[in-house]
C-alpha cells in the first residue's frame, strides 16, 4: 500500500498522461478561440471608437475661419489615423468618406466610413469561416 491507503495496479504507470494528451487538443481549441475572438473584438472597438472621433472632429472644423480655415475632411482622416492606435496601417487600407451637409443653416453633418480594414491575427488558428477577415465602422456626427 502506498502513503494513501491505496495499491496502485500493474500496467496504470502514465495513465494520466495519456489522459491529459486526449484532453490537451480540445482545450487548446478553446483556448486559442477565446485569444482569437478576443483580439478581434479588441481590433472592432477599436476602429469604431477611431471612426467616432474621426466624425467629431470632422464636423467640429472650422472651415469658415478667414485666418486659419480647416478641411474638415482632412481632420476626420487624421483623427481617425491617429485614434486607430493598435497598429500602423497604410493609407491605401483605411478608406474614409467624409463629407459635410449644410442644408440652408440647418445642422452640420459629417459621415466617416472605413471599409474593407484587414483584420491581424494573433494565432491564425480559426478559419474564416469563423472569423472574418476584415471590418468596417461607420460614424455620422451632427453639430448644429
Amino acid at each position: 500500500m502506498n502513503a494513501f491507503g491505496r495499491r496502485r495496479r500493474l500496467g496504470e504507470h502514465g495513465a494520466s498522461a495519456l489522459e491529459f494528451g486526449l484532453v490537451l487538443p480540445a482545450l487548446l481549441l478553446i483556448l486559442f478561440s477565446i485569444i482569437e475572438y478576443g483580439w478581434y473584438m479588441t481590433q472592432q472597438m477599436t476602429l469604431v471608437n477611431a471612426v467616432a472621433a474621426g466624425a467629431r472632429a470632422g464636423v467640429k472644423a472650422r472651415e469658415w475661419d478667414g485666418e486659419n480655415p480647416q478641411d474638415p475632411e482632412e481632420l476626420a482622416r487624421k483623427a481617425v489615423r491617429e485614434h486607430f492606435w493598435l497598429f500602423d496601417i497604410p493609407d491605401q487600407l483605411i478608406s474614409t468618406d467624409a463629407e459635410l451637409y449644410a442644408a440652408d443653416g440647418g445642422p452640420r453633418m459629417m459621415e466617416v466610413k472605413v471599409s474593407g480594414l484587414q483584420v491581424s491575427s494573433l494565432t491564425g488558428y480559426l478559419p474564416e469561416a469563423l472569423l472574418p477577415r476584415r471590418m468596417s465602422a461607420r460614424a455620422v456626427m451632427v453639430f448644429p
